[in-house]
């Protein structure tokens, strides 16, 4: 073993869990996070790791009109136990009657115990996008319901839903998620009944066929796809990873739906609408 590892402080005034995301697609190594930040720690050299993610917020800076603030501390630290602190380091979380945790917490009898460990999918419910959506779909009765969950991401709410006993479908653009998805499947012992690499046009036939219909993906993606085409009459419509600056542009789309609920984590806005 190494006795040394090269380790990466980055930290940013916004859009830190794109980052985080990058970060993880980079490296493939678990990261620990931080206020404000994260901690790649790795035996590559940290300086290729920068300046990708360099790049990538010169991308979102330009996608989203916003300028990041971001700080890099680089360091070369001995090679003791730091994968046992990082463990210490990811906490469950616990609400309503699930309880989502990685694989070294035990599970609680009297709770739904959904398991994600920290990967590359972007879902291990901490985020306040995720945890809106963990949220809305508490509030409902999920037994024998068709579910959607357009970018699945981890997992975690499809996986979620299914442990509630209902027909699940997923899919994400992403092959990396779709992976992550169907690994976390057999980590906590379901079969998502349908999941596939794409989007909506590939189950057209399926428009009005589905009780609830949820999506966590930024608002400009919600805006672009026709997502309440696949929510039957009486049926849910869930939105989130959604700033608060553009809900108003998602309300305005949606606005052919009864809003139900809605709610802000963390600066992400996270809506419920039914169709009538």
């Amino acid at each position: 073993m190494d006795p040394c590892y090269n380790s990466l402080i980055v930290k940013a005034d916004n859009f830190l869990w794109l980052l985080k995301d990058k970060a993880l697609e980079i490296t493939k190594e678990a990261i620990e996070e931080i206020e404000n930040g994260f901690i790649i720690r790795t035996f590559s050299d940290v300086r290729d790791i920068r300046l990708e993610l360099q790049n990538f917020t010169k991308n979102i800076e330009s996608v989203m009109g916003q300028e990041i603030s971001l700080e890099f501390k680089e360091a070369q630290e001995k090679n003791q136990d730091w994968i046992e602190k990082y463990y210490h380091s990811v906490s469950p979380l616990e609400y309503g009657k699930f309880y989502i945790h990685p694989t070294w917490y035990a599970n609680k009898k009297e709770k739904i115990n959904i398991i994600i460990d920290p990967a590359l999918a972007f879902g291990s419910g901490h985020h306040g996008s995720t945890f809106g959506c963990i949220k809305m779909l508490d509030s409902l009765a999920l037994e024998n319901k068709k579910i959607l969950d357009v970018g699945c991401g981890s997992g975690i709410l499809s996986i979620l839903a299914k442990k509630c006993k209902a027909e699940v479908w997923s899919c994400d653009t992403d092959s990396i998620a779709v992976e992550s998805t169907q690994a976390n499947m057999l980590k906590n012992n379901v079969t998502i009944d349908t999941i596939w690499q794409g989007s909506l046009e590939m189950i057209k036939e399926k428009e009005g066929y589905f009780d609830v219909v949820v999506a966590n993906i930024l608002a400009d993606v919600l805006i672009a796809l026709p997502l309440d085409r696949f929510v039957k009459k009486g049926g849910v419509l869930i939105l989130s990873g959604i700033l608060e600056k553009y809900e108003s542009k998602v309300l305005d789309k949606f606005k052919n739906l009864k809003k139900l609920n809605g709610e802000t984590i963390e600066e992400w806005v996270t809506l419920a609408f039914n169709k009538n």
